[in-house]
């Protein structure tokens, strides 16, 4: 089913389990009121990683619903900052006080909370027990830009005239390590510097993104990524209109079943329409 996002946006979405695995763990939502698309990717084993994900996303909507009970003023963009920080090269997103990313910042927070004390109240150590992925696009009306959240590996993929874009990049090992010029031999890629609900403090991505009319954007698990090469991918998104979203959810899906479906398989896709 493809919903609509305010009059700027198109979306699908779906989840498949795979080909190897009994259980599915990752969970993912678009909602329409809010203006959200969200992935999460759960880890932990039976009845936890399923539970972790879920709980991300019950989360994050949740908090954000109560953040814009008192939304900032229309057309809120990146650049709003306090006078203070004009000009200020010193200063960082941390200290930018631009009240959408402080509601998705705290939302993220909530989350990651929510899934600590569970672990905590279960008396796992300190970077333990169930945790999850997260990976979001928001898209708000009172912004004129959308904004990309994540936590993990989970990713976030922009389309337009000039191809293919990864927008987030891997809190892994492996992403630290070409990071660092790819000496050495190379870490596991599924090795997560961090992710939602094992630690007490978690730092989520945060990013403005311009979109313009036509533009797609991709949000998947590493159960597609993992199984599909990022060319391939482009050339499905290449053919994204208004009317077959679902087609091309579908369409990755089977691709990465066909190439192995090792892992749980959730995309996204959203096509831009002001």
């Amino acid at each position: 089913m493809i919903l609509t996002i305010g009059d700027r946006l198109l979306a699908a979405g779906n989840t498949d389990v795979g080909c190897v695995r009994t259980l599915n763990e990752d969970s993912l939502f678009i909602d329409d009121k809010l203006g959200l698309l969200i992935i999460a990717d759960g880890m932990g084993g039976h009845s936890a990683g399923e539970v972790a994900s879920a709980q991300v996303i019950a989360s994050v909507r949740q908090s954000l619903k109560e953040a814009i009970k008192t939304p900032p003023q229309e057309g809120l963009v990146a650049s709003d900052l306090d006078e203070e920080f004009q000009g200020d090269d010193e200063a960082t997103m941390d200290d930018i006080p631009n009240p959408i990313v402080t509601m998705l910042r705290e939302a993220a927070n909530s989350a990651n909370t929510a899934i600590y004390s569970k672990n905590q109240e279960n008396d796992c150590d300190e970077g333990t027990g169930m945790g999850s992925t997260m990976v979001g696009l928001w898209v708000p009306s009172f912004s004129e830009v959308p904004v990309a959240f994540h936590v993990g590996d989970s990713r976030l993929y922009h389309y337009n005239k000039n191809g293919l874009t990864q927008v987030t990049q891997d809190h892994s090992m492996y992403q630290r390590w070409v990071n660092l010029g790819s000496k050495g031999t190379a870490p596991a890629q599924n090795i997560l510097l961090q992710a939602v609900g094992p630690s007490e403090h978690i730092t989520p991505d945060i990013s403005f993104e311009e979109m313009e009319k036509g533009d797609v954007v991709l949000l998947c698990s590493d159960g597609l990524t993992g199984m599909v090469a990022i060319s391939a991918i482009e050339e499905v998104l290449a053919k994204a209109k208004k009317n077959n979203l679902d087609e091309i959810v579908e369409k990755l899906i089977e691709m990465a079943r066909d190439g192995g479906g090792k892992d749980n398989i959730s995309v996204i896709v959203g096509r831009f329409i002001k």
